[in-house]
């Protein structure tokens, strides 16, 4: 990890629009880091409206001239991300 990235590890088994919400924060907070990434490793389960909550986060970090990914998706986290066809609005690593 470099100065200019910040790693956010979402730390339960389920990723919820409320712990998007946190990270948002977090992440517009996180002064000068350019690139934040979200490691969901842990989350076996997510909502789409935390994705969705994602999405509005990185249109916000692109903005200010910084950018988001996503890391460690699997389980149904990993499938709700594809049926809904994010990988091209929010990328992973």
């Amino acid at each position: 990890m470099s100065a200019s990235e910040l790693t956010i590890v979402h730390k339960t088994d389920c990723f919820s629009h409320r712990d998007a919400c946190d990270i948002s924060r977090l992440a517009l907070r996180s002064g000068p880091a350019q690139r934040i990434v979200i490691d969901l490793h842990n989350a076996g389960e997510a909502e789409t409206s935390a994705f969705a909550q994602l999405v509005r986060l990185r249109r916000s970090l692109l903005e200010l001239g910084r950018d988001l990914s996503l890391f460690g998706l699997r389980d149904r986290a990993a499938g709700l991300y594809e049926v809904n066809r994010l990988d091209g609005i929010l990328p992973r690593n």
